[in-house]
């Protein structure tokens, strides 16, 4: 699709738009094909947990890896993995534990199962990595308490325990042909097969949990190094790399930069931005990209052991970085999800922005239509079900113009974008809130109205007001011809805001918008502004009218203050305070009648109370700790480990671990002093008794 870009200048004020501009703009645009379905299917299980895509070498067609969970109560999770095809059938289905029996078991078809008792079945993630490199995918299965490695027919090879992860790459890091999973969690950790058997091992101990990581070859030898990123014990954000020592076999650090208090590295990616292409011996054009809450960063590695960075980029919210192509330069471009979409070239230059209204937490990206410029599929994530993101899904092609939006909740970050059949058209998998897997064809399903309002948007957001009445009024008439009265009203309401800036409206009319827009702090000036100019023409009852917003905008900045708090004291972790501040604040939002931001301080006071609820039980499991109670120690440690696993806090999650393991060792030794404290007794018994015999069998010989 290509959509022309044009600029309008010097158009007179007048409300009639010129015939010439409509008929280029009809020219401009080439009709969309609608979305169709491919296929559905609902898995076994309360929630869909995962969804990866693996291909297998024997046909490369694409299949899908998913992984559901099913909870029995409070006593027993369970779980089911699932292999798909490209047509959506069920290539095999497994059991994770065996509490089911209406399926093969993963757990039975081990060896040496994990004990049921220490086992917790229910499904984190999964994926496909070729351990042994034969070509064909391994899986790489994570539940609650355990790594499985299943073979490709769902067979369990192996087990190991758990540690919490909050992210898994593969790659080849050796340059011998197999795949090994890095981990990033609590430590840089490592699942390789060395021919005969898989290997947990340690690449790094870090002073904080992790929470990326990706590999590279940086320095031209046949191993890749190790990147992560997370944050050092004082907060600052850090970039470490990590080369392998061959002749001692392990992992030295050798390039490392903190980016700054507050601003922990949440994405890792290392990649030539030149031509997208890995790493080429005597081609040293890596770039690691990192990003944080505030920045994203690009580095080289040069000698020395500090990173060199070559630009930084400042963005909001920052929470998901991902390189390709979309504008068709044959260099990739960096595409980041925060506040809005943010598209930026090789340089760290702006491409271009795109603000949807939502906070944006997962960005994908493919050429759907082969026009040779990529789209982008973004993610907004607004409703949680056990911890899984939920939202809309947004659909802009290569200059940022919405192309299409999901009506319903899909989990944001498994989103699949390939031709899984080799037919030549590019496949869309989604996962709903309904736990409904659905795959789409012929992905540019937009009409024309919504095409035009979206450039509309586009202009208006940029204050090119010109430009975005022309595209409101066109899009008016499409939404006219599709009898969508809704829009029509929404693109009359936009013509009357255009019309409004290029008359230079009255104070009050700029207060009301802003007002509107939920820039309080800016209305108030403009209300202000009315105020002292209808007290000057004695026009009271328009004066009164401005010192009515001038309150109620007050009072939503007031609420704002509040929750600002709220939130500061949030990330401090300090619970009482933050507490307080959204009491405060929800009761004036109650006031206001803001629905949104009400259930926004709801979400977040369940989070305070679930963070106080797995302190006290971390705080009892110490008590009981202190005074030898290890049985009961250990139940709280569990239940506070648990709880903050659900919370993503993954330094509370190894403390209350380190804790069971030291209960568990200290109720082991307990055991052993028992037993042989047992045996002293009855031994002392045994010989006493024997003794008694002795000295009666003596007196009767003395007779």
């Amino acid at each position: 699709m290509n959509i022309v870009k044009m600029r309008f200048i010097n158009i007179q004020k007048s409300k009639i738009v010129p015939i010439f501009i409509i008929l280029l703009l009809f020219l401009s645009i080439v009709s969309a094909n609608e979305m169709s379905l491919k296929f559905s299917n609902k898995p076994k299980g309360d929630m869909v947990m995962s969804m990866r895509l693996i291909d297998y070498s024997h046909d490369s067609v694409g299949k899908l890896l998913v992984t559901t969970g099913f909870k029995r109560g409070e006593s027993y999770e369970n779980g089911y993995v699932y292999l798909l095809n490209y047509n959506g059938e069920i290539l095999w289905k497994k059991e994770i534990g065996n509490a089911d029996g209406t399926m093969d078991s993963i757990r039975d078809s081990l060896l040496n199962p994990p004990d049921v008792d220490k086992a917790k079945f229910y499904p984190k993630d999964a994926y496909g990595i070729d351990f042994n490199g034969n070509g064909q995918k391994d899986i790489l299965l994570l539940t609650e308490s355990h790594f499985y490695i299943v073979s490709e027919q769902g067979m369990g090879k192996k087990f190991f325990k758990s540690v919490p992860v909050s992210e898994i790459k593969s790659a080849d890091i050796f340059g011998d042909g197999k795949e090994v999973a890095i981990l990033a969690g609590v430590n840089a950790s490592m699942i390789s097969y060395n021919g005969y058997d898989y290997n947990f091992s340690t690449i790094a101990k870090p002073s904080k949990p992790l929470n990326s990581i990706t590999s590279a070859n940086l320095d031209s030898d046949i191993e890749k190094e190790i990147i992560t990123g997370g944050e050092t014990i004082s907060g600052e954000g850090n970039i470490s790399v990590y080369d392998y020592n061959s002749s001692l076999k392990k992992w030295d650090k050798t390039h490392s930069y903190n980016t700054g208090a507050g601003m922990p590295i949440k994405k890792i990616i290392a990649i030539n931005l030149d031509n997208g292409n890995e790493y080429q011996v005597g081609d040293e054009k890596i770039e690691i990209l990192a990003l944080s809450e505030k920045y994203v960063y690009c580095f080289h590695t040069k000698e020395g052991s500090t990173l060199s960075l070559l630009w930084s980029y400042p963005i909001k919210q920052g929470s998901d970085l991902i390189v390709a192509n979309i504008i068709g330069d044959e260099n990739l471009e960096v595409i980041a999800a925060g506040e809005k979409v943010y598209v930026l070239d090789k340089t760290g230059s702006r491409i271009w922005e795109s603000n949807l209204g939502k906070a944006i937490s997962n960005v994908h990206s493919s050429d759907l239509n082969e026009d040779g410029y990529g789209e982008i599929v973004a993610g907004s994530s607004t409703t949680y079900k056990s911890n899984k993101a939920y939202g809309e899904i947004f659909l802009l092609d290569g200059l940022g113009h919405l192309l299409w939006q999901s009506n319903e909740n899909h989990m944001t970050e498994y989103v699949t974008i390939k031709d899984m059949d080799h037919n030549g058209k590019l496949d869309l998998v989604l996962v709903s809130y309904s736990n409904v897997i659905s795959c789409y064809e012929n992905m540019m399903g937009a009409n024309k109205g919504d095409m035009y309002f979206t450039q509309a948007m586009d202009s208006f957001n940029k204050q090119n007001y010109r430009n975005a009445l022309v595209y409101f009024k066109v899009a008016r008439e499409e939404y006219k011809k599709d009898r969508n009265t809704n829009r029509m009203l929404e693109a009359d309401d936009y013509i009357k805001k255009c019309e409004l800036f290029l008359n230079t409206g009255s104070s009050y009319e700029m207060g009301q918008y802003y007002f509107d827009m939920g820039e309080y702090q800016k209305s108030i000036l403009y209300f202000e502004e009315s105020k002292q100019a209808s007290m000057n023409k004695k026009d009271f009852d328009r004066a009164l009218k401005a010192e009515e917003m001038i309150g109620k905008a007050n009072i939503y900045v007031s609420a704002q203050n509040y929750l600002d708090e709220a939130n500061k004291y949030l990330s401090e972790e300090n619970y009482d305070k933050a507490y307080s501040a959204y009491n405060n604040a929800m009761g004036i939002y109650e006031k206001l009648g803001d629905s949104r931001k009400i259930s926004l301080i709801q979400n977040n006071i369940l989070k305070i109370e679930n963070h106080k609820k797995a302190l006290e039980y971390f705080e009892m499991g110490k008590k009981y700790f202190s005074s030898g109670e290890f049985h009961n120690a250990k139940s709280y440690f569990q239940k506070a480990s648990a709880e903050f696993n659900n919370l993503g806090d993954l330094k509370k999650v190894a403390a209350s671990e380190d804790y069971i393991t030291k209960c568990n060792q200290l109720i082991e030794s307990s055991n052993g002093i028992n037993s042989l404290n047992n045996i002293l007794l009855y031994g002392g018994i045994l010989i006493g008794f024997l003794l008694l015999i002795v000295l009666l069998l003596f007196f009767l010989l003395l007779k």
